[in-house]
């Protein structure tokens, strides 16, 4: 297409205008192209040859050529009665052969300026580049804002945007009839869709600064709410660390001020974007990652009281240490050691002891009172009793986390049964208890806790992982120039439960009812983390999640049963396959035990972790990849 000498030239190379292109209402066009309606090119002529500023229009074709013209005429001859007498204008072809064999030419007469603005309504032909986008479509920085194209064809335009939209094809059903206009309703939901997906840190620059420096925006860009997908986040994250200082805040409405003053003179520099709605003010900081401002001595204000006086052990006599560690590893030889961890006594609580002891769901810690160390009986029926509670809560061994483990409930009661009948049968196999191996050897009673990486509760494959992801975190600090473990986590733009919970997880089973963490489902998520420390992202996420194969989206009595996994969690596993044959190598061979485990092919029972071997393998290679020695394995 060209303008020269007064006229505008459009032409291509393809097979010419078969006669079926001369009717009206007909097309072979689908959804994906632009048309389909067989009226385009009449209506385009019928415009031409009606309008006072175009002068003469020819079509050549192949081997024929046409002038379209708008005369009057009576139809039918005049056999139709008419009011005016005067005719109707109708659109005339005046055909003529011609010896071309390819393609099509059109010629308007204009003047250059309709010309080019023209030839600007079409992207394709001043962007020799141009591909239209897929969904959900593209945001165009350069040039005038407030343009609006559907597969690059200029439809709208709309005063006060802050950058130019080109929705895909599948838009096109966004338009009216005679394709003028954008419901507004349908042109926001497009315009807030292409924004909410960006992860472009020019768009995102070209938004975060025009807000942060006072500016306004018009409805169908104010968007900051709909940013959910992770990464999206995460770019605005990554804005937010690289243009905004170390300490800021906001003001919300209601926040007092005294809080604010408080923090600009501790030198924290103060974010602001008033004019935004309150709630797109509060999501676009939560995306900068910058804080609400609250009066600094509310964080020196006491969160949880403590109502109980613990004995330090030192406290104890040789007689109560000795009762207390030997009391301890009697019940877990008996049950497991996963029954009990840090082992704390006290003098007086507030807490409601169930009888002379509790269980602390926070933390995993058992308590018993001191007056239980003089008497064997009363202390092991304590420490089997808490052990209930803990086993309940957080699973081990045969038993899985259950959300009814307090005191006079049905699921802690079958905890306790359950625990009666081990003891029975062992009474029964000549009363020998197991050696208890599978503990790190340490003072019961010393305060010590043992972390999540180290609870033989949690699926061994979720262990490995914790100490993989902890061993790497120093030179992932160091590489990335972060400050802290804090800062890393925040720079993802990930919640820090995720993080927690990967590298303290819980065991299998474990859901956001029963107390707080155990969220590391999301993909994505979990990709954003596992990039920054570096380890490949499907790898954390089987090692995490593979163990919850049998478990998700099963009633609690079909858990480790046999038969395929429940779709999401079938789906999510083969999408990390699919990561896995992109990476190849060693990482491949572990794709076939994955898929027999999501088909149900091979068994995944609760209480053996021995088919998680696929999750191990692979969290084996990260090590062997990042130069890590391979750690003792857990048993």
């Amino acid at each position: 297409m060209g303008w020269a000498d007064g006229v505008l030239t459009i032409a291509d190379a393809g097979p010419g205008i078969p006669e079926e292109g001369l009717i009206l209402g007909y097309s072979t066009k689908n959804d994906q192209q632009i048309g389909q309606f067989g009226e385009g090119k009449k209506l385009a002529c019928l415009v031409l040859a009606r309008s006072t500023d175009i002068g003469a229009v020819r079509c050549e074709t192949v081997g024929y050529s046409f002038v379209p013209t708008v005369e009057r005429r009576r139809l039918l001859g005049g056999l139709i009665p008419s009011r005016s007498a005067q005719g109707a204008e109708v659109l005339v072809y005046h055909l003529a052969q011609t010896d071309r064999t390819r393609g099509t030419v059109i010629t308007v007469e204009c003047p250059q300026a309709l010309a080019d603005d023209a030839i600007g309504r079409f992207r394709a032909l001043t962007e020799p580049a141009y591909m239209a986008p897929g969904l959900p479509g593209a945001c165009v920085l350069t040039g005038d804002p407030g343009r609006v194209w559907i597969g690059g064809v200029l439809v709208t335009t709309v005063p006060g945007f802050r950058a130019s939209y080109d929705l895909p094809l599948d838009n096109k059903t966004l338009q009216n009839r005679d394709r003028t206009v954008i419901e507004a309703g349908a042109l926001r939901d497009a315009v807030r869709g292409i924004l909410t997906a960006t992860e472009d840190q020019a768009v995102i620059d070209r938004f975060a600064t025009h807000v942060l420096s006072g500016g306004t925006l018009r409805e169908p860009e104010q968007f900051f709410t709909g940013v959910t997908h992770p990464r999206a986040r995460a770019a605005w994250r990554a804005w937010g660390r690289a243009h905004l200082p170390a300490q800021t805040f906001y003001t919300a409405p209601g926040t007092n001020s005294e809080a604010a003053l408080d923090l600009r003179d501790k030198g924290y520099t103060e974010v602001t974007a008033r004019q935004l709605p309150a709630n797109h003010q509060h999501a676009l900081m939560d995306l900068l990652g910058v804080e609400v401002a609250r009066a600094s001595q509310r964080r020196h204000y006491e969160r949880n009281r403590d109502k109980t006086t613990w004995v330090p052990e030192r406290s104890l006599t040789v007689a109560e240490r000795t009762a207390l560690r030997d009391a301890c590893q009697l019940v877990r030889r008996a049950i497991g050691s996963y029954a009990l961890d840090r082992v704390r006594v006290y003098s007086d609580s507030e807490e409601s002891p169930c009888s002379a002891g509790f269980y602390h769901p926070r933390n995993g810690d058992t308590a018993v009172h001191r007056d239980t160390l003089s008497d064997r009986h009363a202390l092991l029926r304590t420490l089997l009793h808490e052990a209930a509670h803990r086993v309940g809560h957080r699973g081990g061994g045969r038993w899985t986390p259950i959300p009814d483990y307090g005191d006079r409930t049905r699921g802690f009661e079958g905890i306790l049964s359950d625990f009666g009948g081990l003891l029975l049968g062992y009474l029964a196999d000549g009363g020998t208890l197991p050696d208890h191996v599978d503990q790190p050897a340490r003072a019961p009673a010393a305060g010590v806790r043992l972390s999540g990486a180290d609870d033989p509760a949690v699926p061994v494959s979720r262990r490995e992982l914790a100490h993989l992801l902890t061993d790497l975190l120093p030179h992932a600090l160091t590489a990335g120039g972060y400050a802290s473990e804090e800062d890393m986590v925040a720079s993802t733009g990930v919640h820090p439960e995720y993080w927690r919970t990967l590298t303290s997880p819980r065991p299998a089973g474990y859901r956001r009812k029963m107390g707080a963490g155990g969220r590391a489902w999301d993909y994505d998520k979990v990709a954003l983390l596992a990039e920054a420390v570096g380890v490949h992202p499907p790898v954390v996420w089987l090692g995490y999640n593979l163990c919850e194969g049998p478990l998700h989206g099963r009633r609690r009595e079909n858990w480790g049963q046999p038969g395929p996994w429940t779709r999401r969690i079938r789906d999510l596993t083969l999408r990390a396959c699919a990561d896995l044959e992109a990476l190849g190598g060693s990482y491949v061979e572990q794709i076939p035990a994955l898929r027999a485990l999501v088909n149900g092919e091979t068994p995944a029972p609760t209480g053996d972790d021995t088919w998680q071997a696929p999750a191990r393998a692979l969290l084996a290679l990260e090590r062997q990849r990042l130069g890590l020695h391979l750690p003792v394995q857990p048993t």
